[in-house]
């Protein structure tokens, strides 16, 4: 699951989405939570907007 990331927070993904054009794989829900999350594939590019959204 390195090769993925699973954002559970609207607002971040709404970041990556529209702030950082990166698009998602698919969105879901945990089957024990019921929390919906979107589906990233992990790369450096995402890993920098990532961390630029933790900076602010």
């Amino acid at each position: 699951m390195k090769n993925y990331f699973f954002c559970y927070d609207k607002r971040l993904r709404d970041f990556l989405k529209y702030e950082k054009g990166i698009d998602y794989i698919t969105e879901g829900r945990h089957l024990k939570t019921g929390m919906i999350f979107t589906l990233f594939e992990r790369t450096e590019f995402l890993n920098q907007a990532i961390q630029e959204w933790k900076n602010c």
